[in-house]
């Protein structure tokens, strides 16, 4: 299914508009291919058929890719550079930012025919987002609304297609094909994570946000390939509140007062909903909903779920950590929002599951317990190992991790760290290395692991770090297998190349 061909002209206009034309280097039919349609777009010379509009972005661009997207058939790029040569061209001073609404002319706004819903935060938007999920869909099925679509770190669900994701946010014509798709199957609503790459790199320009959520804040994605430091990681996550109508944030996040500051001074937003672990006033603002009461209770997590002073429902969780509560307080706030009553919370969340979160498999006869998970920075590590170290008293706590290539390189300091504060022991191995070399990775890692005090052990390959380290675990042992979860896919070079996933080895070895 493809949306409706539009005019060069169109697109053109919207440049315009935008203020981001510099040039139009059309040749001397230019009228004429000014009044052609636009059958296909694409930024990727491997997906181009005749009458595409080619975007020319990213640092690596080489001309060599237009010339094969011209070859198969491309009428016109968009560039920063006069391409004129090879295609007819469209220059343009910032392509990332016309990428983004081109796409959205392209397909033509899908995003008004349902409620969009956006979650960032440095940790639990995939939790957040799962519990959402099945909040949701147990309300749509019950009062027969469309499909529940979703874009998550982990897999993504647009009600056409449904696969396991490499971005947490796509590249802007990814995106507006998903919206494309979730209107074209009905969907009634639409709950996607958005990152601070996604918001500082434009891949959501033009993309309004019905519900906003802001869940907490710690540096992370530090890099010379994605932020240089902490407050731009910071000022790109609150860049969420310019395009949001409505936003649902977590007073118990870092730098709360800025946080409330960028909400408040938002020309679209409408509706400022706080929320918290306990009524007390954060920051000059108290929470209209905060959780109370929280409790282990026969293998759940109970807790009272309190809105303007009352009792609203009573939650139970039974996915293990107490960290969840914030995750599922922050699904329950955005359900809320959109007018999906309590009882749903209540029935929906016991049974809640993320593939891949905090999925625990145990072996009763060596005392032996291990958890694959989806943490990957400081903050998730600390509060999955806290946590484990209440819900665990007394055990041995064994964390295995890698830090990816390319990006985060802050991780190599930052997980090291909290693996020497909050575990007895660290396995370190790969963990999507792309470009990087492993070996180089997993030394840093291990000579920041030792210089905070903490004692680890390397081995590359990642299946094999896993079964050595079920293998050796004595008895009451709690091995937590970070970043991975279920994911089938070891991103190294260009590619991604098919694995067992760490939910799947722990299954098959405990």
């Amino acid at each position: 299914m493809r949306p409706e061909s539009k005019k060069l002209k169109e697109y053109i206009k919207t440049l315009e508009d935008a203020g981001l034309l510099v040039k139009t280097a059309l040749g001397e039919d230019g009228a004429g291919l000014a009044d052609s349609g636009v059958n296909y777009f694409s930024y990727d010379s491997r997906d181009v058929e005749p009458g595409t509009l080619f975007l020319c972005k990213g640092a690596g661009f080489r001309e060599e890719y237009l010339r094969a997207a011209a070859e198969a058939g491309a009428s016109v790029c968009v560039a920063e550079k006069d391409f004129s040569g090879v295609l007819p061209c469209l220059v343009v001073s910032d392509v990332r930012k016309a990428m983004a609404l081109l796409a959205r002319d392209y397909y033509g706004e899908p995003q008004k025919a349902f409620t969009l819903v956006g979650l960032t935060g440095t940790k639990g938007k995939s939790t957040s987002l799962y519990y959402l999920k099945a909040i949701a869909e147990a309300y749509a099925a019950e009062t027969g609304k469309g499909p529940f679509t979703y874009l998550s770190t982990i897999d993504t669900f647009d009600g056409i297609e449904f696969f396991e994701s490499h971005l947490t946010t796509p590249e802007a014509p990814e995106l507006q094909k998903r919206f494309f798709n979730a209107a074209s199957a009905g969907s009634f609503a639409m709950g996607m994570e958005v990152s601070s790459q996604a918001l500082k790199y434009d891949r959501v320009l033009g993309v309004s946000f019905d519900i906003a959520s802001f869940s907490n804040f710690s540096p992370d994605h530090i890099g010379s390939t994605e932020h240089p430091d902490a407050d731009d990681y910071f000022n790109s996550k609150i860049k969420i509140f310019a395009q949001s109508r409505m936003a649902v944030i977590d007073l118990d996040t870092d730098r709360c007062a800025e946080v409330i500051a960028a909400a408040e001074s938002s020309k679209t937003l409408k509706k400022i909903v706080y929320v918290a672990s306990s009524p007390e006033e954060r920051c000059g603002r108290k929470p209209s909903m905060y959780t109370g009461n929280v409790r282990k209770e026969g293998g759940l997590i109970r807790f009272d779920l309190i809105k303007d002073g009352e009792r609203f429902a009573d939650i139970s969780l039974s996915m293990p950590g107490l960290f969840n509560v914030e995750n599922a307080l922050i699904a329950c706030a955005i359900a809320d929002a959109m007018g999906i009553p309590a009882r749903f919370m209540e029935s929906a969340l016991p049974s809640a599951k993320a593939a891949g979160r905090m999925e625990v498999f145990e072996n009763r006869e060596r005392g032996l317990t291990v958890i694959a998970d989806y943490a990957h920075n400081y903050l998730s590590f600390e509060k999955l190992l806290k946590s484990l170290r209440e819900e665990y008293p007394g055990q041995r706590i064994e964390i295995l991790f890698g830090c990816p290539g390319g990006k985060g390189y802050q991780r190599r300091v930052d997980l090291p760290k909290a693996a020497a504060e909050f575990a007895d022991f660290a396995w370190i191995t790969e963990e999507d290395p792309a470009f990087d070399d492993v070996s180089e990775i997993c030394d840093q890692v291990l000579e920041n692991l030792e210089s905070f005090g903490g004692s680890g052990r390397v081995i590359e390959d990642r299946a094999l770090a896993i079964e050595t380290a079920i293998r050796e675990a004595v008895p009451g042992t709690v091995l937590v297998l970070a970043a991975k979860g279920r994911e089938k896919y070891m991103h190294r070079g260009n590619d991604y190349v098919p694995i067992e996933s760490d939910a799947e080895l722990a299954e098959r070895l405990v």
